[in-house]
């Protein structure tokens, strides 16, 4: 990246997350406003008649509390994915959305599964994943970020408790992991991008000679000019004799 470009702010990144969550607080609010009980659209797994489900899965929440939680680590994923992978974002985002919501449909339980839990599960399985495929010091830094922000979340992919759709978190890393291996060799954002050690720049800036085709080369050769006055020519052609004399040894007449 040139030096001279300058950066974009960092806020720019977390314009769309930013609209997705809201569109997720958008819907619960209309739904507890109306009282729609949205949630009976929610996926429900082999059941053809109920194919929406995959579409709904993502969007729906069960009370303000489980949207605040999802809607808290969505943002933050997100704005990560937009950062380091700004290419990649709108495909990233909807694998999220419905790639955990087809692997649920096939195979978790048959109760109604909603929330945006297995995104987020996707978004932290690719970041984490990406970053380890990717010898840069920057996102070995969002690596770490990750296992301190969401390193307890590996647990949930378990039935630890009831009521909690462990099959939709286990179907979001699988899909992350998947996805991540797919884009392993995706571009990143220049920002990020690790700058080169000096020694390295100085032996691609130097050219290797052509040894064959020196002599092709317009050399420019100095040349010296000697003025020599008119007069002081003339004198010594003038008098040739004087000078053979006394080279002979014999006096002039």
């Amino acid at each position: 990246m040139n030096s001279v470009q300058k950066k974009r702010s960092i806020w720019v990144y977390t314009i769309l997350p930013a609209i997705v969550v809201l569109v997720l607080a958008a819907i619960h609010g209309i739904d507890e406003l109306f009282d729609l009980h949205l949630n009976q659209y929610g996926l429900m797994p082999r059941d053809l008649s109920q194919w929406y489900g995959i579409f709904t899965f993502f969007f729906l929440h069960g009370d303000w509390e489980h949207l605040a939680n999802n809607a808290m680590a969505l943002f933050v994923l997100l704005s990560l994915v937009r950062y380091y992978f700004p290419v990649l974002f709108l495909r990233g985002f909807l694998l999220s959305v419905f790639a955990p919501a087809i692997v649920t449909f096939i195979i978790a339980r048959e109760n109604i599964h909603i929330g945006a839990s297995g995104g987020i599960y996707f978004l932290v399985v690719f970041l984490f994943v990406s970053s380890v495929f990717r010898t840069n010091r920057y996102f070995l830094a969002l690596s770490l970020l990750l296992v301190f922000l969401y390193g307890g979340l590996w647990w949930w992919v378990f039935p630890i408790e009831t009521g909690v759709s462990y099959e939709g978190h286990l179907a979001g890393a699988v899909t992350g992991f998947l996805t991540a291996l797919y884009y392993r060799k995706a571009p990143f954002n220049p920002e990020v991008e690790e700058p080169k050690p000096r020694f390295e720049l100085e032996e691609e800036e130097e050219k290797p000679d052509i040894i064959g085709d020196q002599w092709k080369t317009n050399y420019q050769i100095p040349v010296r000019y000697i003025y020599v006055d008119n007069e002081e020519s003339k004198s010594s052609s003038a008098d040739p004799s004087a000078d053979d004399g006394d080279e002979s040894g014999v006096p002039p007449n």
